[in-house]
């Protein structure tokens, strides 16, 4: 079944395959458990593919896709030069109004919906940028072909938001649903800034690992 599925009634399950109602709760507990199926109260079980480990590394997201073996895409791609509002001119180390590279896209892996991508960057730095950018293309990728720039390091900020209406449609998600909000901003190996991205993760399809440690002892 197609990913965002309906799945029938525990009631219609258990008579199409002979088996009492409690069997087939206990499989799609064990799905749910597995993270292949989701229970939206009020409306029903959802098929959804497994979730995917959003870690520590800093990749792009066609890099990361690439390693697990699925194909990355994109929809809806809008791409413009806007003057930099104050809290954007400001992670990018710009002044307010200068002008940058605002680049809006879906993110799909094998061609289902998983993040809603928002980026920007000096347009003054990397002039002529969306006229060779692709709907498909991968941001990171072009930036190194077309101006020698290698991304090495990332401050990321990790939260929790509820996708607007708009939002969720885009993503192909239930209105309102919860997203893994993420802020970026990339330095390059020469330690400038390149971009700052606040991007949203279905909350569905990733979960967040990080590697912690506890700090020396203290004599």
């Amino acid at each position: 079944m197609r990913d965002g599925a309906l799945l029938p009634s525990e009631r219609v399950l258990a008579e199409r395959f002979g088996v009492a109602r409690m069997t087939v709760r206990g499989a799609i507990n064990d799905l749910e458990a597995r993270g292949l199926v989701r229970r939206v109260a009020g409306r029903g079980t959802f098929v959804q593919q497994p979730t995917l480990t959003h870690s520590e590394n800093f990749r792009s997201f066609s890099e990361d896709m690439r390693m697990r073996g699925m194909v990355p895409g994109a929809k809806s791609y809008r791409g413009r030069t806007r003057p930099a509002p104050r809290d954007i001119a400001a992670r990018l180390g710009l002044a307010s109004g200068d002008p940058v590279h605002s680049i809006e896209r879906v993110r799909t892996a094998d061609g289902v919906p998983m993040a809603l991508e928002r980026t920007n960057l000096s347009a003054a730095r990397f002039p002529g940028l969306l006229a060779e950018m692709g709907r498909d293309d991968s941001l990171f990728e072009l930036l190194g072909r077309l101006f020698g720039v290698r991304l090495e390091t990332a401050e990321q900020t990790v939260s929790i938001a509820r996708l607007s209406r708009s939002e969720a449609r885009r993503l192909e998600v239930p209105d309102y649903d919860p997203a893994f909000l993420v802020e970026r901003v990339a330095v390059d190996t020469m330690g400038n800034v390149v971009e700052f991205g606040r991007s949203l993760y279905r909350g569905d399809r990733y979960v967040i690992q990080m590697h912690v440690s506890r700090p020396p002892a203290v004599d």
